[in-house]
């Protein structure tokens, strides 16, 4: 049996850190519902309680009902000097319905010098009295460990006893953030293994990478083939900087050429359309090049091309544009050669509506 991966969604929160992202409240619950419809295991929603939009959203997703997803709630660990009982975001999470809770913290020395003045000895502590607090409150936690590569490049031994924190403290996953983008495969591969080997193969470890370097959907890949279990990112790649990883892309990789289990497979070629709905509802114009889904991914001009494709798909195509649920295109030009062919007709304008997972609301 293929050993299964959780996809982790952000669009709705680290997403939105992107410029010129905005969704209002009733088109993130329409986001909430396309992934749920896609099979994603874990919706990030936001922090409830930081902004009245946040608050409505939780609102209202109280209320939903979901097939395949589960909603995680976001915050930070407790502030300095202040117990995790008394800290109003923690309060928030516990008082949230979602049943998953996701706390980043701090694992740079850099960071703790710089920007919390935090001493080492206390940010572990404030690591583990917020998890064992929300454990304690009924809570799922999940642990991101902010910069974690940075950090695990400066000083391993301190980045591994923030993991250590959060695991003896409850965490059921510890993912290893690349909050930077700074880093390479090599580099996360052979963190990522290590990680596991110090905090045993029970541990469930996750990944989540920025894409800075251009090396995000790589880096996540990589971050699964060393053991990680669990994926964060977000559709089409959306966030601050140069974006998160991309789902659209790392999904299909790990399902279909690595064979983990991912989505369900039936779910699977619902990824073409709910990715251009996600970029329609945020009004952002899919990228006809975008690896999987996009208008030219599978598009052929070149006459060798046509003709290998028409003998062969597989010569010229690495998947089977349906298994993702998009189109094969065979352009005519004065590139296409003397090869007789008639071109696949262009896809409808309302494609992306056609196997639009339907709205479920509890109300």
């Amino acid at each position: 049996m293929a050993d299964q991966v959780l996809i982790y969604d952000t669009t709705l929160r680290d997403g939105m850190q992107g410029e010129g992202m905005s969704l209002s409240v009733d088109e993130k619950l329409r986001v909430a519902h396309a992934l749920d419809g896609l099979g994603v295991h874990l919706i990030e929603a936001g922090f409830p309680g930081s902004n009245p939009k946040e608050l409505e959203l939780f609102g209202l997703l109280a209320r939903e009902r979901f097939d395949h997803a589960e909603i995680v709630a976001f915050g930070m660990t407790r502030r300095r000097e202040l117990a995790a009982s008394g800290d109003p975001g923690l309060q928030t999470l516990a008082a949230s319905f979602a049943p998953v809770c996701t706390l980043v913290g701090k694992t740079w020395a850099l960071h703790l010098e710089k920007v919390t003045k935090v001493d080492p000895e206390e940010n572990l502590a404030m690591i583990a009295d917020s998890v064992t607090f929300l454990r304690d409150e009924g809570k799922r936690v999940i642990y991101d460990a902010e910069h974690f590569f940075d950090a695990f490049r400066d000083d391993p031994a301190y980045a591994l006893r923030c993991l250590r924190a959060a695991v003896d403290a409850g965490a059921e996953n510890v993912t290893l953030c690349d909050t930077n983008g700074s880093s390479l495969p090599t580099q996360v591969a052979d963190a990522t293994e290590r990680v596991l080997a110090e905090l045993g193969p029970a541990a469930s470890v996750g990944i989540h990478t920025h894409d800075d370097a251009g090396c995000g959907v790589a880096n996540s890949i990589v971050a699964v083939e060393r053991g990680a279990r669990l994926v964060q990112g977000t559709m089409n790649g959306y966030g601050e900087r140069c974006g998160n990883a991309n789902l659209v892309s790392i999904m299909p990789a790990l399902q279909l050429k690595l064979g983990y289990d991912c989505l369900e497979p039936a779910l699977l070629p619902r990824l073409t359309d709910t990715a251009h709905l996600v970029d329609e509802l945020c009004n952002v114009r899919p990228d006809p090049n975008q690896p999987y889904v996009g208008r030219n991914a599978f598009a052929h001009k070149g006459g060798m091309h046509v003709a290998g494709i028409m003998r062969d798909a597989r010569t010229f195509e690495h998947v089977e544009p349906a298994a993702v649920g998009n189109d094969r295109e065979l352009l005519i030009s004065e590139l296409a050669g003397r090869g007789r062919c008639r071109p696949a007709r262009r896809r409808r304008a309302s494609r992306s509506a056609r196997n639009r997972p339907p709205m479920r609301s509890s109300t």
